[in-house]
Formats: structure tokens, C-alpha cells, sequence
């Protein structure tokens, strides 16, 4: 078994149960894995290759950690050159980064957090970076050379998690280019994890013994029953000298009303010493301690109540310690202090939550349906074609114990997503013909309250639509519809809290719409869904392809206003018209060829710039893509093949090839930024073969006369005359003045070109437009004659001929 793999991915997303497997074997049959002591499994890696980031993209990468890893590293290395110390000066959306997030995606682009944090986070290059509490939100740091963070089990708990890298980020990172020029960079990753052999170490440095409450009863079933309310215990009896610290875990299995822990039986001698305590610290999902814990208190004077639970593995650190460090000292070694911890869970029966067991609470079935999966409770009540419900009759008629007010009571509706779905996103939707009357909270792993909850709606102005994986779209007093932007995989608990009456009501009103959708809202109608692997090859993920004029995760950010819309049009369309310059003089001298070449490309140019800005669509955008840049191409090299001396044959087979080769670049990678140099390079080399044929022809057609003596210096004469005058033919054959002028133009061209980039393309390309067929026609315009440059240099050849003669005569 080859645990120790390394994989060409980002991350690795193994389930649990092959982890184990492998940490079990590794005795035998994993010699990759390297030294390992007593209780720690190293080197466990995984590798990333080589992957390109271009201007404005982005990749993901899911990483699971399972239950028994001790810590993990992952140090990551590019090709990015920040210099941090400035780097307040960069352009913050333009900025290389890294992003941390829990459960699902991180989306820099909405998390204000992230992004007002972005460059306090940053690190020293090098440096080991600690990272914590990335279930609250997620993190981001500014990309550099060499980078290295540290994640150990006391400050990240086990999970699913994402890093996401991103070369730029804001609304622009979805908006479709035709152009995408900017610093592209590259990177490679390892991460190495640390895992516990023995099932009952954990910890950092696995050296801290857990015992698992949770193996006395593993068929779950409940002590005892009253009623609805069902009751589970679990004690431990503890006696401790050293006042070592004692941990427990506790797996909750599902959402309970509360979990009770209280210290019984405290010895005599411990109770009298009136200095001791005995301190609980609980977490959820990782070992606690003084300074990492979700709940602390003295159970010695009252339990410890967590109330509504989140389901998972609690875990618990009991700790008796002295309040005096006098005490201490003096009776740390006299007293052995015995006491029994009691932790009781309390949950309720046949479908009921909450107030005495008096609420409903529906589990969901998930149902695939066309590109979604719906969520909908039993059949009885919904038609077999029906994605929605009525929402009246699973509502709770009791309002006891509610302490808010008589008329009001809870709902609650329990839906599982599966693991491999964190890509996508909960949809929420209610729709009346009347006023809403619910308060809408959903909390992931437990029953919401007025209190706990992980998002909230009760009505436009107060919601928490401030939190950036939550969003809001065409809300009003009459429907709520409300997405939850890539969730964590897991148990999701959907609480409405509603006036009681409502279920009395002759006949519903109010549907309900839960499912898992692809793009949010659509993409706001102004773009496609996409969907992609992760760098794993484990999940899938969609995203928003926008529109040119829109972008956001939503394409709900407008980019462009209509006025900004016409006026592009306007520039990129017109610009055009200079291909008519270069068309004319062509038609002028009779080459037709080229005069269709011509005015082709200025057409095909000027019908794609009217679609890629969302104006009109002649054909569709991909044909008119390759149009534009094919014949684009192909009259370049055109001028050039233009200018050289070929006959009429030889041109018409230049321009047959350049046709297939210019095809084929354009439909392999039109947008690609070298292959304007790759066209120029094809059109010099056939300028420069005409000129050196011509060449070659001027010299074979020398020769002197048979039995003719002339002395070596005559004969180098007669070499440098000829050469002579093919110089002056070339000069002649030009006009300098449009040469200068047409290589004015394409420098100007080739300055649009650089300066091309997504915010400013509009007007460069447009300058490009102009530039490049202005120089087309310059350079067009300096070809002074037609003829060929022998006939031009036959009366100096004559010449010659006669003067060669007069000296053979004088001889």
C-alpha cells in the first residue's frame, strides 16, 4: 500500500476510512513514509506540480483532514517577486494571494473580511505562518517566493478545507476578455501531514490520551425515555494525585437540545480545602485548553449546559486545579482529589425540537432533479413532480416555553448535503400572496435559536446578508430567496420561527423552495455557469462565466454603463474603417488579392468587436473569434508579400500557405500574445526570401567573358558595381519617406498592443485598429514601381557591358 504517493495535485482528499488504513499499515507496508516515533506517523506528502495562474485566474484545491491528524504543513513556492515592504502600493485587486477557508471555496471577492485584512496578514517571505480560527471566516495572504504555514490540530480542526490561489481578484475575475495581458505566474505546493497510530493519542505531538465516552453505547440508544424526551448518560469517576488533566470525547450524533455536565461526589478533603476547583473546558470538534475552548467553567459550583449542540465530536478537559499558588504548593502533594463526571445528553423523540419536545422537526429527502437537487419532506403532503411544498402544514402549533412571546413557535427543517457538493450552493425560497409572517435562521450541525444561528433573515433591514457567503436577491414583504454560497458538506438545520395560527389557516399560502443549485441566481442573467475540477480532481465547483459588461461571483456587478457600452462600440467598431486606407491603395495598383484580404479583415474585425461587447451578434462568437484574428493575421503577411519581388505564381502560392498557417494559429490560440510576433516573423521571412532570390538571380547572371584576362582587381570592381547596384535598385524600389512614416505607425502599434490590458482595452485596441492599418498603408505606399528590379538595372548593366568593351579594345 503506497501511503506515502506523491500525486501531481494540490491537496489530497482521501476519505477517513483509507487514511486509517494506511497509518495502520505503515509498519509493513509503507516504507515511504519515513522516520516515525512511538505515536507520530511524518511525512506524509503530497505534491503539486508546476500549475500556471494567468491575470485574473484563479484554482482550488479541497484538503481533508481527518479526525486523527496531529498537524499538517504545507510550504508552497512560486515565482512571484512582491516586495512586502511596499506592498500597500500595489494595486489590492491586482494582488497575488492565498486564501484559507472552511468547508467550502474561499471567495475573496465578497469576503470584506479578507480583503480589508488582506495586507495586515502578509507575511515575511519564508517565514512559518500559524493559522487559525478558519471556521469563523476565511484567510488571505498577499502570494510570495517561498511560503510555509503551519496548521496544528489545537488551532484547526479536522475537516474539510480549501485553499484557493488567485491572480487578482474583485468583480473583474469573472468577467469574460477578449484580451487577458498581465504578470502570469506559476507555483508548486507540498503538504505534509502528521497523524496519531494509536486511536485514543491526539494532540499536536499525539501525547495527550482521550478517552472516547462514546464507545460504551455505540448502538446510540437513550437510558431512558420520558415521554418525548430521551436522556443518555455517561460518568467517569476520576481520581488524580498529580492533578494531571484529564480529556474525554463525546460524539453527538444528532441535533439534541442540550448537553449537561456536572462534577458529583467531590471528596471531603478536596471540598474543604475551599481553594479547589474543578475546571471543564469543551470544543467542538478539537481538544480544548485554557486558551482554545468554546465553553469553560468551574463544575465544582455549576454545570456546564451547552444548549442546542452542534452534532459531532465534543471534546472535554477536566482539569483540577487550586485558585492560590500558595494553596497550590502547600497541598498539590496531600490531597488526591476524587470526584464523578456526569455528562448527559438530552434529546427529544419522534420528530419533535426544542420547548419541551413540543416543536416539529422534518428531516429532508434529497432528490436529484434536471441540474439541482431538491430537498423536500415526506411524500404524503407533496405531488412526485413538485421541487417546492407548502409550507402550512409541517408548522408547529404549540408555542410553550417560548419565552418570546404566546403566539409564536419553531420549525425546523433538517437537510444532509453530500460530500463533494461544497462547490455548489443552498437555495432558499418562500413565496406568499400575502405578507410574510417568518423569521428565517439556519445553522449548520444544530437547532437555530433566537441566539445561535449561522444566518438569519427577518426581513430586509435586519438579516445577515452582511456575511459574505450569504446573499439576498429579489426580497420583499411577500417572498424570501436567499442563497448560501459553497456550504460545508453536512447536516444544515433550516428554523422558522412563525405565529402559531398559521397552520389553521384553510388553505396554504406560502411554498418553499430548498435545494442545491448550481450558480447563484443564475448568474443574474448576464452570464453562463461553468463547472470545473479542483487541483485533487475530487470535487467539482461552478462559477460565473460573466458577460463583457458584468462580473462579480454573481455577475450582478455592472461594469459597464450603457453610455460606456455605446461609447466602446463606437471606438472599437469605427477604428475599423482604417482598414479602407490600405484596401484602397491596393485596389488602386491592381492587386485584388490583397483588396479582399483587406477589407475582410476590417469587416470580420468590426462584426466581433460589435458582439464581444454584448451590441450585436452576426454569427456566433467563437466562428467570428477566428475570423477576426485569421484574416488579421493573413494581412500581414500580405504587406509583406506585397512589397518582395515575386511573379504573380510564386505570390499566389505564399498566399496559399500563409492562408493555412495563420488558420491554424488562429484556431489553436487566437488570443495568444506571441502570435503577433510568430505572424510578423512568417511575414519578414518571406520579404527577406524574395530579396535574397533576387539576389542570387543578379549573381549567377554574371560572368565575364571566355579567355577574358581581367586582373583580380578589376574583377572585385565588377563585384562591388554589381552589389552597387542592386543597393540603388532596392533605394530605388522604395519610397523612404512612407517607410519611415509606416514604421512610425506600427511602433505606435506595438506600444497599443503592450498597453493592452482589461480595464483600458477599449481604447488601445482601437488605437491598435487605427495603427496597424495605417502602417499597412504606408508601407504599401512606399513601393515606388512595379517592374522588375532587373529591368530597372538593365541600362546600368549596358553600361557596364560597353565600358568592359572599350577596355578589351584598348588591350
Amino acid at each position: 500500500m503506497n501511503c506515502g504517493k506523491e500525486y501531481p495535485i494540490m491537496g489530497f482528499s482521501m476519505n477517513g476510512f483509507f487514511l486509517l488504513l494506511c497509518l495502520l499499515a505503515l509498519s509493513s507496508s509503507s516504507p515511504s513514509f519515513g522516520a516515525s516515533s512511538e505515536q507520530i506517523v511524518t511525512n506524509m506528502s503530497y505534491v503539486i506540480s508546476a500549475t500556471n495562474l494567468k491575470p485574473y485566474d484563479w484554482r482550488y484545491s479541497k484538503v481533508e483532514l481527518p479526525p486523527f491528524y496531529a498537524s499538517a504543513s504545507i510550504e508552497l513556492s512560486s515565482n512571484v517577486n512582491l516586495n512586502l515592504e511596499h506592498i500597500d502600493k500595489y494595486p489590492k485587486m491586482k494582488l497575488p494571494i492565498i486564501c484559507f477557508h472552511f468547508g467550502g471555496p474561499p471567495l475573496p471577492d465578497v469576503s470584506n473580511t479578507a480583503i480589508e485584512d488582506l495586507v495586515l496578514n502578509d507575511l515575511p517571505s519564508g517565514s512559518v505562518g500559524d493559522i487559525q480560527n478558519l471556521q469563523n471566516e476565511e484567510q488571505c495572504y498577499p502570494l510570495q517566493e517561498m511560503m510555509t504555514f503551519k496548521l496544528s490540530s489545537l488551532q484547526i480542526t479536522p475537516g474539510v478545507y480549501y485553499i484557493g490561489l488567485f491572480n487578482g481578484f474583485g468583480p473583474i475575475r469573472t468577467q469574460s476578455k477578449m484580451i487577458n495581458r498581465g504578470s502570469a505566474y506559476s507555483f508548486t505546493a507540498n503538504i505534509t501531514v502528521e497523524g496519531c497510530l494509536n486511536p485514543r493519542m491526539w494532540g499536536e505531538y499525539c501525547n495527550r490520551a482521550v478517552d472516547d465516552l462514546s464507545m460504551e453505547q455505540s448502538n446510540g440508544r437513550y437510558n431512558e425515555i420520558v415521554e418525548s424526551i430521551a436522556y443518555r448518560n455517561y460518568s467517569r469517576t476520576i481520581c488524580r494525585q498529580k492533578f494531571d488533566v484529564d480529556a474525554y470525547a463525546l460524539t453527538v450524533m444528532e441535533p439534541v437540545q442540550q448537553v449537561r455536565i456536572t462534577a458529583k461526589n467531590i471528596s471531603e478533603a478536596s471540598r474543604n480545602s475551599r481553594e479547589f476547583s474543578i475546571m471543564l473546558y469543551a470544543r467542538y470538534n478539537a481538544l480544548p485548553d485554557k486558551i482554545s475552548h468554546d465553553y469553560a467553567t468551574d463544575i465544582s459550583e455549576d454545570p456546564l449546559v451547552i444548549q442546542l449542540p452542534r452534532a459531532g465530536v465534543w471534546y472535554f478537559a477536566i482539569e483540577p486545579v487550586f485558585k492560590s499558588n500558595v494553596q497550590q504548593g502547600m497541598q498539590k502533594g496531600n490531597i488526591e482529589p476524587c470526584y464523578l463526571v456526569e455528562w448527559e445528553v438530552i434529546a427529544c423523540m419522534q420528530e419533535k425540537a426544542v420547548s419541551n419536545c413540543t416543536w416539529k422537526q422534518h428531516v429532508l429527502q434529497a432528490i436529484p432533479y434536471q441540474n439541482q437537487i431538491v430537498y423536500l419532506p415526506d411524500r404524503g403532503n407533496v405531488s412526485s413532480e413538485s421541487v417546492d411544498f407548502y409550507l402550512e402544514p409541517y408548522l408547529s402549533k404549540s408555542s410553550y416555553g417560548n419565552g418570546h412571546g404566546s403566539d409564536n413557535g419553531w420549525t425546523y427543517f433538517l437537510l444532509y448535503t453530500e460530500q463533494g457538493t461544497e462547490g455548489y450552493n443552498t437555495h432558499i425560497q418562500l413565496t406568499s400572496d400575502t405578507k410574510l409572517s417568518y423569521g428565517l435562521y439556519v445553522r449548520f450541525g444544530g437547532l437555530p435559536s433566537l441566539d445561535m444561528w449561522d444566518f438569519s433573515y427577518l426581513d430586509q433591514t435586519s438579516n445577515s446578508n452582511n456575511n459574505s457567503m450569504f446573499k439576498l436577491y429579489d426580497t420583499s414583504q411577500e417572498g424570501i430567496n436567499l442563497y448560501i454560497l459553497y456550504p460545508t458538506a453536512g447536516l444544515w438545520i433550516i428554523g422558522l420561527r412563525h405565529p402559531v395560527h398559521l397552520n389553521n389557516q384553510s388553505s396554504p399560502q406560502t411554498m418553499m423552495t430548498i435545494s442545491t443549485d448550481t450558480c447563484p441566481n443564475q448568474c443574474s442573467g448576464h452570464g453562463k455557469c461553468v463547472f470545473k475540477k479542483d487541483l485533487s480532481e475530487s470535487a467539482d465547483y461552478s462559477y460565473c462565466s460573466c458577460d463583457r459588461n458584468y462580473g462579480g461571483f454573481d455577475c450582478s456587478v455592472t461594469l459597464l454603463s450603457k453610455a460606456e457600452q455605446r461609447l466602446q462600440v463606437i471606438f472599437l467598431i469605427a477604428s475599423n474603417a482604417a482598414a479602407l486606407l490600405p484596401a484602397f491603395k491596393v485596389f488602386q495598383q491592381k492587386a485584388f488579392a490583397e483588396w479582399v484580404i483587406f477589407m475582410s479583415s476590417g469587416i470580420s474585425s468590426a462584426l466581433y468587436h460589435a458582439c464581444d461587447v454584448g451590441s450585436w451578434c452576426a454569427l456566433s462568437y467563437s466562428v467570428l473569434q477566428f475570423m477576426d484574428f485569421w484574416l488579421s493575421f493573413l494581412a500581414v503577411v500580405s504587406t509583406f508579400v506585397y512589397l518582395t519581388i515575386f511573379s504573380e505564381t510564386a505570390k499566389r502560392t505564399i498566399h496559399t500557405a500563409a492562408a493555412i498557417i495563420t488558420a491554424l494559429i488562429a484556431q489553436s490560440g487566437a488570443t495568444r500574445s506571441n502570435n503577433i510576433i510568430i505572424v510578423l516573423s512568417i511575414g519578414a521571412l518571406a520579404f527577406l526570401l524574395g530579396w535574397l532570390i533576387q539576389l542570387c538571380t543578379r549573381c549567377k547572371s554574371f560572368s565575364f567573358p571566355v579567355g577574358s584576362s581581367l586582373k583580380i582587381t578589376e574583377r572585385w570592381q565588377s563585384s562591388k558595381d554589381q552589389l552597387l547596384g542592386l543597393m540603388m535598385a532596392i533605394y530605388r524600389y522604395f519610397r523612404w519617406g512612407y517607410v519611415l512614416l509606416g514604421v512610425i505607425a506600427m511602433s505606435m502599434a506595438a506600444i497599443s498592443w503592450i498597453k493592452e490590458a482589461s480595464e483600458t482595452y477599449w481604447i488601445w485596441h482601437s488605437i491598435w485598429h487605427i495603427s496597424i492599418y495605417t502602417s499597412a498603408f504606408f508601407f504599401i505606399c512606399s513601393k515606388a514601381k512595379t517592374q522588375n528590379v532587373d529591368n530597372q538595372e538593365a541600362p546600368a548593366a549596358a553600361s557596364y557591358e560597353l565600358t568592359r568593351q572599350e577596355s578589351f579594345a584598348r588591350v
